[in-house]
């Protein structure tokens, strides 16, 4: 998992998860992106720094070195709020999407399954998605 600092043409950053640098490249060559704040299309990666605590005496090789506990932390913390705070719709959530969109039904925030196809075709009507990066397992 990594995560890009982001950049509309409207100068509005924000962060997003991706599960390579590839599948941002992926998303954002298909206009699959789109700012939170005003929904533009035109997205581009904003300068990051590396978080680099100078109080420890540790070399910089092993300070930034990734650490798949605390991402597999904040992953879980960010799950555990979207499903807290936000509706689940499962299998409907392009026509629900559609249904807030258009005002049919009443505006909320959801999360849900779509494929690819669908999210574009959302992306293509003005109806703002953002890829969740996880995915459902289950566990035996």
């Amino acid at each position: 998992m990594i995560k890009y600092k982001l950049q509309c043409k409207n100068l509005h950053l924000f962060e997003s998860w991706f599960s390579n640098s590839d599948a941002y490249e992926r998303l954002n060559k298909g206009k699959l992106l789109s700012c939170e704040i005003c929904g533009s299309n035109s997205i581009s990666k904003s300068l990051m720094s590396p978080s680099v605590n100078s109080k420890e005496n540790k070399p910089l090789k092993e300070v930034l070195k990734p650490n798949p506990n605390k991402e597999q932390i904040i992953l879980k913390e960010l799950k555990k709020e979207i499903e807290k705070n936000y509706e689940y719709v499962g299998e409907n959530f392009e026509k629900e999407a559609r249904a807030i969109h258009f005002g049919d039904s009443p505006e909320r925030s959801i999360y849900g399954k779509t494929t690819l196809k669908e999210a574009k075709s959302l992306y293509e009507d003005g109806i703002p998605v953002t890829p969740l990066p996880w995915t459902d397992r289950k566990t035996n």
